[in-house]
């Protein structure tokens, strides 16, 4: 496959330009563009000033908590630290980040993709609106996005050497970034196992203790990140967990009121959120969530589709980020009916474009589909369980963005070489996705 030393001048000026061009825009909004810190931004905000000024993990001093996993609070400590507990060096360090996910991002076209194609591509996924606003939000996309786009192009060297230890490593800090990614580490083992003749020279034992080597060094490097975490949890709450809100989301999407997403005062429909003690809440939901999934298979199966489908919504949540809606009476909705419809169409369309084109190309790879596949299908099966956000799909752009350009580039042909399970499975996805967005814009604006 190509790689960067490849390009010729005149490649790699657009390559640099294109990188340039989209962090003198994030510079520009970080000084223009206005935004509130509240809801999660303001938790993470909160825990990181006492991370700074009393050196300990709470939202009061002196209530140590664990309903966030650390992994972001520690990012914005850090950056506290060093410059200022002002959400603008966030954004500015945000858009530096950015810079080595489109470093990544480029390589790992290079292996799909000619010269030409690879920086298509990296235009395509740098200037995507959406993309360029949730640089400027005190979220984890950005931090949690640069860390999965650098394990992605590992894998996708399909190459297991030492370096696992450090991909191990970086894995388990993206795990504690976003918990959501923890079903994404059996990916890697059952790759080592189930390519191992290929992976590995010689005898099957001799490849079985290398499947063993391997996997016990990237289980190492995950440990050496995660284990502090959970054993300060254990010492500090009694409990071995990466988040207490694990219950609170799983019961927020297994009940009978359940709509897939947080809905209208969530928090004023169940008692259990008084209780103060936020590992017996935790396991209290968790009960509840589990009976009710239990007892209404057919519901709790019902209400995973609709989380797949906010999983896909739309753009509304980062264009509700910079809003004022907060606190004003209005549900989200009408907030998000309040934004000029230029703007809505302006951030939402390129989205549109990127998913609907985006699964045939993904049903068209050939090669290097396993990490490509198991990335998106975790990431699914996880919200299928979990209460679903539309900016879940954040993680899911740069996947798409591959897939659209595969369309782009091999046109009328990809058509001819796909099997009629493919050919059915894309018209339906694209189906359910125009249905999940001509419901939300229908019932926003009936």
């Amino acid at each position: 496959m190509n790689n960067f030393k490849n390009l010729s001048y005149s490649q790699k000026k657009y390559f640099y330009l294109i990188l340039f061009s989209a962090l003198i825009i994030k510079i520009f909004l970080v000084f223009t563009l206005p935004a509130e810190i509240r809801s999660d931004s303001l938790d993470y905000h909160r825990i990181a000033i006492n991370l700074v000024k009393f050196g300990e993990y709470s939202f009061e001093a002196g209530k140590p908590t664990a309903n966030f996993s650390c992994g972001y609070p520690l990012f914005l400590a850090g950056v506290y630290k060093l410059f200022g507990a002002e959400q603008v060096w966030v954004r500015v360090v945000n858009s530096l980040l950015e810079i080595i996910t489109g470093i990544f991002f480029f390589l790992i076209c290079l292996k799909l993709f000619d010269e030409k194609w690879s920086l298509i591509s990296l235009a395509i996924f740098t200037f995507i609106p959406s993309n360029i606003l949730f640089s400027q939000t005190v979220l984890t996309e950005p931090v949690f996005g640069m860390l999965a786009v650098i394990i992605l192009y590992y894998c996708l060297n399909e190459e297991i050497n030492y370096k696992i230890f450090f991909i191990g490593l970086l894995w388990g800090y993206a795990v504690l970034i976003r918990s959501s990614f923890s079903l994404s580490i059996f990916l890697m083992l059952i790759y080592i196992f189930k390519n191992r003749k290929q992976l590995f020279e010689g005898f099957k034992t001799k490849r079985v203790k290398r499947v063993l080597q391997y996997s016990f060094l990237f289980l190492v490097g995950l440990a050496l990140v995660i284990a502090p975490w959970l054993i300060r949890n254990k010492v500090v709450l009694n409990t071995f967990t990466i988040a207490t809100q694990g219950g609170f989301t799983f019961w927020s999407g297994s009940n009978p009121n359940a709509t897939g997403t947080w809905y209208y005062k969530i928090e004023e429909s169940n008692p259990m959120f008084n209780i103060t003690d936020e590992v017996a809440r935790d396991k209290a939901f968790y009960k509840e969530g589990i009976e009710y999934a239990l007892h209404n298979p057919h519901k709790f199966i019902i209400t995973g589709f609709k989380k797949i489908g906010y999983l896909f919504s739309s753009e509304r949540l980062i264009l509700l980020y910079f809003t004022h809606g907060e606190n004003t009476g209005k549900t989200s909705t009408e907030v998000y009916k309040s934004i000029n419809p230029f703007l809505i169409a302006f951030v939402n369309i390129p989205y549109f474009a990127i998913m609907l084109m985006g699964v045939w190309g993904l049903l068209a790879f050939k090669k290097k589909k396993f990490f490509i596949y198991g990335f998106i299908i975790t990431w699914m099966i996880t919200f299928f369980f979990f209460v679903a956000l539309a900016r879940y799909h954040y993680i899911l752009v740069p996947f798409f963005v591959l897939g659209t350009v595969k369309l782009l580039m091999d046109g009328k042909m990809l058509w001819k070489e796909l099997s009629l399970t493919k050919k059915i499975f894309g018209i339906a996805f694209d189906l359910f996705l125009l249905g999940v967005w001509a419901s939300e814009f229908y019932l926003m604006y009936k």
